[in-house]
């Protein structure tokens, strides 16, 4: 029974991945992932029921081994290994009246690695979380200082991201403090939290970023909560080379970084909370929100 849910659930994540919409060059979409193995953890390919593994990162050259694995019952881990994880703020129409002209952006630690089914923990410092969805741009190439004209033929494909966060309202509300202070310094810390940044489980090349529609619910069968966000990418006001090309200039990027793009909502999360983002055509990621006992 537990074989036949997760073919069930694995099988609806992949209907979406595959059947795209607008491809971005001649090269038919590509849809990767990383699976765990009895030898450990391996890159691989989706070619239709089954995973073909590869003997290394794609990006870095990886080459089919001639091994398989059923996709059905396939343990799905994190599709890269980031070094850096940047995430964007304020990158969509209507959240500034005048955007910058340079885009804005802040780090997530490598400890919020995460993906589809992971359960999220609401840290002991606050009460609540914030859920965002977001597409998920994975480096390619390393990146120093690069123009967008290179920066684009570094972008190696696209992925479905939940970006959460605690925020000061629920920080100060916890510790007794001073809802009235300025807080950007704190407000950039609460995107700190252990696996506060799920994406996955598919990586797809050579399918593009545009008119994808975006969907955030938030369900909670014990509460009756259901709160959903639907909006699509129209409003982003920067291309992913640009991204690429201007973090690029803050920082060195690396083959399996991620650069979470940014939204226009976020919707609360609490204890008990189911989270689930999906990009058209990109995939779903679901996520359980708890609290420790005793936090």
């Amino acid at each position: 029974m537990d074989l036949l849910l997760s073919a069930v659930k694995l099988a609806s994540l992949i209907t979406g991945a595959l059947t795209l919409g607008v491809v971005a060059t001649a090269r038919a979409d590509e849809v990767y992932c990383r699976v765990a193995g009895t030898n450990g953890a391996a890159y691989g390919r989706i070619a239709g029921d089954v995973i073909r593994l590869l003997d290394a990162a794609p990006w870095n050259g990886g080459q089919e081994t001639g091994l398989t694995i059923p996709l059905a019952g396939a343990k799905l881990l994190p599709p890269s290994e980031p070094r850096n994880i940047l995430c964007l703020a304020n990158s969509y129409i209507g959240k500034e009246k005048t955007p910058p002209k340079y885009i804005r952006w802040f780090a997530k630690s490598a400890g919020a690695v995460a993906t589809d089914g992971d359960t999220v923990e609401i840290p002991p410092v606050v009460d609540q979380l914030k859920a965002e969805v977001e597409v998920v741009i994975v480096v390619g190439r390393r990146l120093k200082q690069a123009t967008e004209a290179e920066a684009r033929e570094a972008i190696f494909g696209y992925t479905t991201g939940n970006e959460i966060f605690g925020f000061p309202e629920a920080f100060q509300k916890v510790n007794g403090e001073d809802p009235a202070r300025n807080e950007v310094m704190l407000a950039a810390g609460l995107k700190l939290g252990d696996k506060f940044a799920p994406f996955g489980p598919f990586i797809h090349r050579g399918s593009a970023w545009t008119n994808r529609v975006r969907t955030l619910a938030v369900t909670n069968p014990a509460t009756g909560k259901k709160q959903t966000y639907s909006g699509d990418c129209s409003g982003f006001l920067y291309t992913p080379e640009r991204v690429l090309s201007e973090l690029s200039k803050v920082l060195t990027l690396e083959p399996g970084d991620i650069i979470f793009t940014g939204t226009e909502r976020a919707l609360v999360l609490d204890p008990g909370d189911e989270v689930t983002v999906e990009i058209q055509g990109l995939g779903r990621i679901t996520n359980h929100i708890t609290r420790p006992a005793g936090n």
